[in-house]
């Protein structure tokens, strides 16, 4: 018999739904507030070392870099180096990305940053399929108050050095070709030449940064076709069931393929399980905490109300 839950157990629930709430609402203000500052934001070129100077919670090499990239780069790696320069531990409790093809990693949560003590957090932009100048943000949440690191990558998708890769930018006959050859056979995605975007990305990545290299690539692109669904709108109420089975096997007569190894995909069951449990786990709530930011950064309506005298 399944007994009925208790009313410390049903507090419990209670407390940790007002706790995420709170979190939401708190990161859509700071987010948005920042966001209205950007522009001041000084960049410092990928590579180039400088003394942490920057104050922002820590001190900080930079809170910008920028990257001209060559024809070659899929994946930029920037590394932003800061120093506790109090005279207590704050802590590091996670990172929030504008964009899923952009990944801060961290080597735990909550990492502790002593009195003093040095650090990076190395922050990846999968730059696949994209052309011109690319900017996206990573807020590191701390004990002390959230900073926004931004990145910028600016790519040419014009001109190609003499014996360079091609650019990264598709043509229209290059899209339409590829979706020929997907009606044909829909795991043709991770064979051939479509192995460098769809396959190489994928190798060792978990949670989040396995999200970005391996749905985000196709789903939150930019100039994604019309039939290609974003996935933020259909993930309300999907269990682990429905993301298990469209990751592992999809379903036939449709485009998506399957990215199970039995089927000819490249992602074994531990990084299914791992991606599955992003998507019910973690992806629901940064929806919500994106809603939070979007509705913060609307203009208030004027009231018609007079104002007492």
């Amino acid at each position: 018999m399944i007994k009925p839950a208790s009313r410390l157990d049903q507090t419990k629930k209670n407390t940790m739904h007002s706790t995420n709430l709170f979190l939401t609402i708190f990161l859509a203000i700071s987010l948005s507030t920042r966001s209205t500052i950007a522009h001041d934001v000084q960049y410092l070129e990928k590579g180039k070392k400088k003394e942490p100077s920057v104050e922002k919670v820590f001190m900080w090499d930079s809170l910008g870099k920028s990257h001209q990239s060559k024809p070659e780069e899929l994946d930029i790696v920037f590394e932003f180096h800061f120093q506790n320069q109090t005279d207590s531990d704050i802590q590091i409790k996670q990172t929030f990305t504008s964009c899923g093809c952009t990944v801060a990693k961290l080597p735990q949560k909550p990492w502790i940053i002593k009195p003093r003590q040095k650090g990076s957090i190395p922050i990846t932009m999968d730059v696949r399929g994209k052309a011109g100048v690319i900017e996206k943000e990573t807020t590191v949440v701390t004990s002390e108050g959230n900073v926004v690191l931004t990145t910028k990558v600016a790519i040419n998708s014009d001109t190609n050095p003499v014996g360079t890769k091609p650019s990264r930018q598709r043509s229209e006959e290059e899209r339409a070709d590829n979706l020929r050859q997907a009606a044909k056979n829909r795991q043709a995605v991770f064979q051939n030449k479509c192995v460098e975007c769809h396959v190489k990305p994928t190798v060792g990545k978990r949670g989040r940064q396995l999200y970005a290299t391996a749905c985000g690539i196709c789903h939150d692109a930019k100039n994604r076709a019309p039939f290609v669904t974003e996935l933020r709108t259909i993930a309300k109420g999907k269990d682990r069931a429905y993301w298990d089975l469209w990751i592992r096997e999809s379903k036939p007569g449709t485009l998506m393929p399957a990215f199970g190894k039995q089927h000819g995909g490249p992602l074994d069951d531990s990084q299914i399980k791992s991606l599955v449990a992003y998507l019910t786990r973690i992806f629901p709530r940064e929806i919500k905490t994106r809603q939070a930011i979007n509705a913060a950064k609307k203009p208030k309506a004027k009231s018609n109300v007079l104002p007492l005298k």
